[in-house]
């Protein structure tokens, strides 16, 4: 065993050094290539509340009616195609963070634990079956076992490349477009998993999610909302704020406005993944 743990160490440590400088070259190639994304200036809410000074971070306001987290300096909307594409967003930026590709996000989910959580969270708040819609749903593992589970599963993803992919290697129904603007039906379950902090407008987001679901039926969002005393909000998620692909980052109060403004009823705010990872479920009444 002695003699073991030294010929392993040295293999173990080459690993960690590639790993190391693997993610160190794919972030100085995402950063060249994410220079030329054009940013727009955003003074107020969603809700219209004026924005007060962040000191965690000079990119982002604090609402001071809802209590978002703005992000002032966001993407022009018609270069978030360019940013979530498959070979830029999927790959190159996904290393940059040290994260699987597209390719390996599957196994990922798996092992942990998301998937399983996500299934058990359709379980006890879902229906049992109908359709359902995923915006955000690369790389398609959560549609394709719901899809075994007799589920009519449709996907929504912004570029066509990676609907593309999707449909090529998962044999899922993905349409492509910047949602809201998508032609779907309604739909008895709607998703969302790390998707609304991206939108532009969470207000406009919501109430097509609103428009889709049938009566009764039920929304499950998922997204960064601080429910906590950390300093700075989120503690160790504090990379969170990322100016390039984050726009909002909620509040209970934030989410309570927008179930009111979409004539949706809230029914838990108390569901999370993990830290960063927080759960709003809603139901359409009428």
């Amino acid at each position: 065993m002695w003699r073991l743990r030294h010929i392993l160490h040295p293999i173990r440590s080459s690993k960690s050094l590639y790993r190391m400088a693997s993610t160190f070259v794919y972030k100085r190639l995402a950063e060249r290539q994410f220079r030329n994304i054009r940013r727009g200036q955003r003074d107020r809410c969603w809700c219209g509340g004026e924005l007060l000074p962040f000191k965690w971070h000079l990119s982002y306001g604090v609402c001071t009616n809802c209590g978002c987290y703005v992000n002032r300096r966001p993407p022009l909307s018609e270069d978030l195609e360019k940013i979530y594409s498959l070979d830029l967003f999927w790959r190159t930026r996904q290393k940059s963070k040290g994260f699987p590709t597209i390719e390996k996000r599957a196994a990922l989910y798996r092992s942990d634990g998301r998937l399983r959580y996500w299934l058990n969270l359709i379980k006890q708040y879902g229906p049992v079956g109908g359709c359902v819609i995923e915006v955000g749903c690369a790389p398609g593992v959560l549609l394709s076992e719901l899809r075994q589970r007799g589920y009519e599963c449709i996907g929504v993803e912004i570029s066509q490349d990676v609907v593309d992919w999707m449909r090529r290697t998962m044999g899922l129904d993905v349409r492509s477009g910047f949602f809201p603007g998508v032609a779907l039906p309604h739909c008895d379950l709607f998703l969302a998993l790390d998707v609304l902090e991206h939108s532009p407008c969470p207000a406009d987001f919501m109430r097509e999610v609103s428009r889709l679901l049938l009566p009764q039926g039920i929304a499950i969002i998922q997204t960064a909302i601080d429910r906590y005393d950390h300093e700075p909000p989120f503690g160790d998620r504090f990379d969170m704020f990322d100016d390039l692909e984050h726009l909002f980052l909620f509040t209970d109060k934030a989410m309570r406005e927008l179930a009111k403004l979409s004539r949706l009823q809230v029914v838990s705010l108390k569901e999370r993944l993990w830290l960063a990872g927080e759960i709003c479920v809603f139901r359409k009444e009428t």
